[in-house]
């Protein structure tokens, strides 16, 4: 059961592919999608993977990342006490003939990320109106919107859309509490001037199809000519594109008696590691193997004990840092900066 989570959002500073395999459509190479939406997602497995390296450079502790993350090796001993869950798309940039670009969401993107809120976290989140979209002709922009043209209309890519008289200025001045400070100003007026709500279907048909396509060749290091048959193309999601997701922790499982752990936890606070060992069925369960009584004492005497310590580790990990997701670094792709919400109601 886990008790402790974090509210992730990921704004990616440039264009990023987390890779789904080879494919037989017209891109070699495209991007994570969920099945049942077609939209853009961020595998956990991958935003795992990729934190866990950011935390051995970090904390320079084997052991501290092996009891949080799990043991890479002999993975049967203990399992990890976090789990990411895949990052969801929030917002994606379209281009705009007013306003350069445009940050579009959908009613149901916007329901599902309030509910899964709620879900996680005791509370009210985004508790105002998340307005239909009465056509896919139509749009919902706010009201001081950079996005407008003549005869209350918006142009997103080739597609012209008539402006639908609802006020989003509140539900897009609560989104800005998960946003990073990189798009938005004092008073939030930067972000709302580029927000836009999209019908569903039109917003799956965008994330889509107005997504980044580069073309790949690879070089013959002999000849420094182009390999044949070696052109390729690879789909990337889009550079200013905002996901969600969330991390879960639990204390950490250290492969002995729950009785025990928890007896341990109580003591940790108030009594040195040497004073604990003074009660005969602790040290009778952690000294039976060397190498888990060496994992339990540097977590003990460390801060990585029990998931609340693990939890304000991560938020010092991960507090306004970048990571690279799927990206290859010679080419500085995947850059995400990551911001953790700090659970303000509103």
């Amino acid at each position: 059961m886990f008790k402790e989570k974090l509210i992730l959002t990921f704004y990616a500073q440039t264009p990023v592919h987390m890779g789904s395999g080879t494919s037989v459509s017209y891109v070699d190479n495209p991007i994570q999608r969920e099945k049942h939406t077609d939209f853009p997602i961020l595998a956990g497995s991958g935003i795992k993977g990729v934190i866990r390296d950011l935390a051995k450079r970090k904390w320079q502790d084997k052991n501290k990342v092996d009891v949080i993350f799990g043991p890479e090796d002999g993975a049967e001993e203990y399992a990890s006490c976090i789990s990411f869950t895949d990052a969801k798309i929030l917002l994606y940039p379209v281009r705009s003939v007013k306003g350069v670009f445009a940050y579009i969401t959908c009613p149901y993107v916007l329901k599902r990320f309030k509910n899964e809120l709620n879900s996680v976290e005791e509370g009210s989140f985004l508790n105002c109106e998340i307005s239909d979209v009465s056509g896919d002709d139509k749009i919902l922009i706010c009201s001081n919107s950079d996005l407008k043209i003549e005869d209350n209309k918006v142009a997103l890519e080739e597609f012209v859309f008539t402006v639908d008289d609802k006020n989003i200025d509140e539900l897009a001045s609560k989104l800005c509490e998960f946003l990073p400070n990189e798009i938005r100003d004092k008073n939030d007026e930067s972000f709302k001037k580029h927000f836009a709500i999209v019908s569903d279907n039109v917003f799956r048909d965008f994330t889509r199809y107005a997504v980044e396509i580069r073309t790949r060749i690879r070089i013959n290091q002999t000849t420094g000519t182009v390999t044949e048959g070696a052109l390729f193309t690879v789909e990337l999601v889009p550079a200013e594109s905002i996901f969600y997701g969330f991390l879960f922790i639990t204390d950490p499982k250290f492969g002995i008696d729950e009785k025990i752990y928890t007896k341990l936890k109580e003591k940790k606070n108030k009594n040195p590691w040497e004073d604990a060992l003074n009660d005969e069925k602790i040290k009778e369960e952690i000294t039976k193997k060397k190498e888990i009584e060496e994992r339990i004492k540097k977590a003990y005497e460390g801060d990585y004990f029990s998931s609340e310590e693990i939890h304000k580790e991560f938020k010092e990990l991960l507090k306004n840092d970048i990571i690279q997701l799927g990206g290859d670094e010679t080419l500085g792709m995947g850059l995400m900066k990551v911001k953790i919400f700090e659970n303000q109601r509103g």
